[in-house]
């Protein structure tokens, strides 16, 4: 026997920060939700350990963070992240402000005791969306994988990939060229002692970019970084892997960490994790009525229709120069407009929110940092509730 439609204000497809967000935003205020994951666990990519920072929530520049630059429910998510004020605990790394945190398991935990406080929050993992149907302009339903079938007044496609919006006749532009993926391991019993006077995170890079120009090393193991855990002797390797190497990265990490074996540091050091997979920084992008562009970022374009703010640099990464930053004035930021939010081709009471909406590489590049995916699931929530 089939399960029975059930009905809802608001369906979230896609839990991680950008939907969870959207779901709380959407819970508190008034709306039954159903949050939507493919997978068994909440928080997405950042649950996966190589995410350490919170990015894109105040302007550059200053000697201290400016205002936070978005609303409630993510201001309060990234409080309880942080155990205390964003500003007060923001670190300044440049010209950027970054809110650290305790790793990939500290927000899986934060948002799943954020969810379990709101009642008419209904959670459905390792249950992906399978079909959407559409009655003339407006989505009907969304099927899900165990047969369930959720009947919305509105839907917010967080998946990362506009799946929903495709699913449901929207149109999604794959990148010519996209950007690298990240990948990495966790390393443990280092020795900081013996590590180089410059420290670990100049040592790490400069020591394999020689063995790259020897020959020794594939060329974007160039681009290989280290970061520090939060416990003693701890961290991450940090790989930026070319798409069409993915196959080969647990081979890159290998080889990389033959490599630096053989520094003092990590002479006694093991690895206790890899990644399950590479995280990919783009996949595809909703078209949307309107495309935001590079310049529409590096600018600090303002729009009438604005429902979200950004200042985050344009961070793009690319196999002959591994990452590049162009920065937003200081102290500025750019709307993200509704139009962006919104399927060209789709149903009017469907979003999208997060790292797929309707934007051109260079512009993905800069709104893809988890602070402001947040501030778009939270802008999208606001918006499905005037959805009649």
């Amino acid at each position: 026997m089939k399960p029975r439609p059930e009905r809802c204000d608001v369906a979230v497809v896609g839990a991680g920060t950008s939907g969870v967000v959207a779901a709380l935003a959407a819970a508190r205020r008034g709306a039954r939700v159903a949050l939507v994951e493919a997978t068994g666990r909440i928080g997405g990519m950042a649950i996966h350990g190589l995410h350490r920072f919170v990015c894109g929530l105040f302007c550059a520049g200053g000697d201290r963070p400016g205002d936070f630059l978005h609303g409630d429910t993510t201001l309060d998510f990234c409080r309880h992240l942080a155990g205390g004020d964003p500003a007060a605990n923001a670190v300044r790394r440049g010209r950027v402000w970054l809110l650290p945190f305790a790793g990939g398991q500290a927000l899986e935990t934060c948002a799943g005791e954020l969810l379990s406080r709101e009642s008419n929050i209904r959670l459905h993992l390792r249950d992906p969306a399978v079909r959407a149907a559409r009655a003339g302009d407006r989505l009907e339903e969304i099927e899900l994988a165990s047969g369930l079938v959720l009947k919305p007044g509105a839907a917010i496609d967080c998946t990362g990939t506009a799946d929903l919006c495709r699913l449901a006749g929207g149109a999604v532009e794959r990148p010519v060229a996209p950007a690298m993926a990240g990948y990495g391991f966790e390393v443990r019993g280092i020795q900081a002692p013996k590590a180089d006077p410059m420290g670990l995170s100049i040592a790490v890079p400069l020591r394999l970019r020689r063995e790259v120009e020897a020959g020794r090393l594939a060329a974007h193991l160039a681009f290989t970084t280290w970061e520090p855990g939060h416990e003693p002797g701890s961290g991450w390797v940090k790989l930026a892997v070319p798409v069409q190497s993915l196959a080969r990265a647990r081979d890159d990490a290998e080889a990389v960490w033959a490599v630096l074996k053989n520094d003092p540091a990590f002479g006694r050091g093991e690895i206790v994790r890899y990644l399950p997979a590479p995280l990919s920084r783009e996949t595809g992008h909703l078209v949307g009525n309107y495309v935001l562009t590079g310049e529409d970022v590096r600018t600090a374009r303002k729009f009438p229709d604005g429902i979200a703010r950004n200042a985050w640099p344009l961070e793009q990464w690319t196999e002959d120069a591994g990452v590049v930053f162009r920065y937003l004035p200081d102290g500025e930021w750019h709307d993200v407009p509704r139009r962006c939010l919104q399927p060209k081709t789709g149903p009017e009471n469907l979003l999208c929110a997060g790292a797929a909406i309707s934007a051109d590489s260079a512009a993905a590049a800069s709104i893809r940092v988890m602070g402001v995916c947040m501030a778009l699931g939270e802008a999208a929530a606001r918006l499905s509730l005037d959805f009649p």
